[in-house]
């Protein structure tokens, strides 16, 4: 293995989800240098400092106003898988620092190679069970009064018409949470007919079995929304303290942790947005319509934009228009599992259109940008510089 190292593998050791077969991976590469051990230890300590500490309550934070369950220990488990998630962030930059690559050993731009992501997730169940999930793996999940079935890249949420009474009451008070990786997407068919398409990065949480008059899931990250149609409960999707309250429609939200924004764009339908469940400058929006909502300043910006901008990544497309360099590198780290550097902190600025393929290997892409003149690109391991 060198000095390479898959960090999604040691973001697994922290998390406990290690398999037999990725711990002894994991074992012959701190076995190979000692080198190797020395930054294993180093981040080991680091995970219990401030720093992690700090992402750790930043989710708690993030929730406070959102209690989709009065059981503290669900509660506890949501909040660590969040806060662990974002763990990996962190390893792959310390990667870097420790592992800084030679001018010799950089790749040249037309040489770079990265694959598209694929559809994988893990399903973390009420109990704390985990199950990886990919498109070649079908599964079969029985619980109470709901199945649950993995097939062709979806997983769905089949209500059992006659459950038994206490298998129904058992099922209105278990949640199961969706983590999409980088580098991954995969598709959501809840209980009540809603479609979701959830997008790199991201975590969807949600009950197994919906509750007359309720229909509440919490997400990070960003999912594109079909919600069924249901007058006498509406569909609401919390992120922090953001409310989407929704009526039957279609759908985008992107809220990213690291990012100040939350955007919801609304292709058909009509939803409302407002600050908390309490309906707190709770605005209406229109198709073809978007809002903004800044973390660090909140209130609400309404737009009429170009929804192919938002929503071509669900039909396998990037549509740039003009957009900052950086934030275009932001979706294509998260999609092709990979890290941008800027060379030149100028460069985040340009700006560029583009409407290209989303399952190709991200060289077309950088061939696009690089036609333009204004920039090269080398790589080291994992990480793309921009120059």
């Amino acid at each position: 293995m060198k000095n390479k190292i898959d960090y999604s593998l040691i973001w697994k050791y922290f998390n406990a989800t290690l398999n037999n077969k990725e711990q002894e991976e994991l074992n012959q590469w701190l076995q190979e240098d000692k080198s190797h051990q020395a930054y294993f230890e180093k981040l080991k300590s680091r995970q219990q400092q401030k720093e992690v500490d700090y992402v750790i309550k930043d989710s708690q934070n993030a929730w406070e106003d959102i209690r989709l369950t009065s059981k503290q220990n669900k509660n506890y488990k949501w909040q660590f898988g969040v806060a662990a998630s974002f763990i990996f962030i962190v390893l792959a930059y310390f990667g870097y620092i420790y592992f800084k690559p030679n001018s010799q050993d950089l790749i040249p731009g037309n040489e770079i190679r990265f694959e598209p992501g694929e559809k994988r997730a893990t399903l973390v169940l009420d109990n704390g069970e985990r199950l990886d999930l990919d498109s070649k793996k079908d599964t079969l999940i029985k619980e109470a009064a709901t199945v649950i079935r993995n097939k062709e890249s979806q997983l769905n949420y089949q209500p059992v018409v006659q459950a038994k009474r206490e298998d129904k009451k058992v099922i209105q008070e278990k949640f199961n949470t969706l983590i999409v990786p980088r580098g991954g997407e995969y598709n959501l068919l809840l209980s009540d007919g809603t479609e979701i398409k959830i997008n790199s990065e991201s975590i969807l949480k949600y009950p197994v079995k919906f509750t007359k008059g309720h229909r509440h899931v919490q997400l990070i990250g960003e999912a594109f929304f079909n919600v069924k149609t249901d007058s006498l409960s509406p569909f609401i999707v919390a992120s922090g303290k953001h409310i989407v309250k929704v009526y039957g429609t279609s759908f985008n939200i992107k809220s990213y942790q690291n990012e100040d924004k939350i955007i919801t764009t609304l292709v058909e339908g009509k939803v409302s947005v407002s600050d908390n469940l309490k309906n707190v400058n709770e605005c209406l929006l229109e198709p073809g319509y978007q809002s903004i909502y800044k973390k660090s300043s909140p209130g609400f910006e309404l737009q009429k934009v170009d929804i192919n901008q938002f929503v071509s990544w669900k039909d396998g497309r990037f549509y740039f228009r003009n957009m900052r360099l950086d934030e275009m590198t932001n979706i294509l780290g998260r999609w092709y599992n990979v890290e941008f550097e800027f060379k030149n902190k100028e460069a985040k600025n340009l700006r560029f259109n583009g409407n290209l393929k989303r399952y190709e290997n991200i060289q077309t892409i950088l061939n696009q940008l690089r036609k333009t003149n204004e920039i090269t690109f080398t790589a080291y391991e994992e990480i793309i510089y921009v120059n």
